[in-house]
This record gives structure tokens, sequence and C-alpha cells, in this order.
């Protein structure tokens, strides 16, 4: 869903994706704390943590000469698309390299898959709310991401096999609503989506290898 509406806080202009970034976060935060307990949800917001200050101090690497030239700029801007990439691989990074090391055992597999869909079902749903677009394309994308959130609650715990499901089926979901909505394919929260996938299957993969390992 593309940005059409801007908050102004005083001499900060704050775009409705930072918002629903913000609110997305904090709600899978308390979805997680509600469904898993509060060990669980600390590692999500260390996670969640890591990847704001990422996102937020990158503006160095991305704009370093603006920085230079007026170091108080590092409070009002960030990376942009490539602070995200970068705070999502060091965020993600570390969440496999936990599993990696066999910190983490299944359920906190399961806690990672269910709070990557819920992060993208309710920034998808916040920036519906948010922002401007065809009512047809606001409704389809609310709809579907409320069904595989709510299938995501329900489902979660069921089976590795369902898990596994729920991971693509985020990813297809996704990809068919970026095909309504006006950015198409080439817009930021499909790739993140994208990177979301490629980090549960690996840690999937990673969780089966311990068990192997462990069997024998």
């Amino acid at each position: 869903m593309p940005v059409t509406d801007w908050f102004i806080i005083k001499s900060l202009t704050i775009p409705s994706s930072w918002v629903a970034v913000l609110l997305a976060i904090l709600l899978t935060g308390i979805i997680v704390w509600r469904k898993f307990g509060k060990e669980t949800e600390d590692w999500f917001s260390d996670a969640a943590i890591l990847f704001l200050l990422v996102w937020k101090f990158s503006v160095v690497i991305t704009d370093f000469e603006m920085i230079i030239d007026s170091p108080l700029s590092i409070l009002y801007f960030n990376g942009g698309s490539i602070g995200v990439f970068l705070g999502l691989s060091i965020a993600l990074s570390k969440l496999l390299w936990q599993f990696m090391r066999g910190i983490w055992q299944e359920s906190e597999l399961v806690a990672m898959l269910f709070s990557m869909v819920m992060l993208q079902s309710l920034y998808q749903i916040i920036m519906v709310l948010l922002n401007e677009a065809a009512p047809w394309q606001k409704i389809v994308t609310v709809v579907l991401f409320v069904l595989l959130a709510t299938l995501t609650w329900l489902k979660i715990n069921s089976s590795t096999t369902w898990q596994f499901q729920l991971i693509v089926l985020l990813l297809l979901t996704h990809i068919f609503v970026a095909l309504i909505q006006p950015q198409g394919m080439l817009q930021t929260p499909l790739f993140v989506t994208g990177m979301f996938v490629v980090c549960g299957l690996l840690a999937y993969a990673l969780t089966n290898k311990q068990h192997e390992f462990t069997e024998e």
C-alpha cells in the first residue's frame, strides 16, 4: 500500500509507513506475549529494537555526506529501504545464529514464524487504515491478511506441516495482494516478506538438523 498520508509533529514530518511499522511491532509484541509468554516476547523485543536501531542509524551509511554537513539530521532521517533491508538482515541473522547454536528449542521456531506472519499482516492492515487507495484494494488487502492472521493463530501449534504451509501462505498471500496494489511487485514490504520466508525456512531446516544430530 503506497504512502499517501504524513503526520506532522512540530518540525518532524513522519510518513504513515513509519507509524505502521511501529504499531505493527508493538501489537505483535503484545500478541506474542499473550500467546507464548514473556520469555519468548523478550527475544522478539530484542530483535525488533535491533532492527529499529540499525534502520534508524543506517542513514550514516546511506547519506554520509549529509550527516557530516549536519550531524543533527541523524535525528530526523533513517536509512530508507536500504536501512530496512540492512536492519532486517542483521536482526534475522542474529535469530538464525541462535538457532544454529542450538540456543532455542522448536517452540521458539513456532513463535518466530508466528511473529513474522503477524508482523506483516498487522503492517498491511494498518497501512490500509492510514492511507488512501481504491476501496476494493483496501477491502481485499484487509480480508486476506485478517484471514491469514486468524489461520496462523489457530494452526501455528498444530504441526510442523502447518507451520511450513503458513510461512509459504504468507508469501503467496502477499504476492497476490501486491499484484492488486498500485506499487505492484516492486515494493519494499514484499521483499521483507521474502526475507521472512527465507529466514523461516532456514530456521526450520536448522531445527530439523539439530533433531537429527540429537537422535544420532
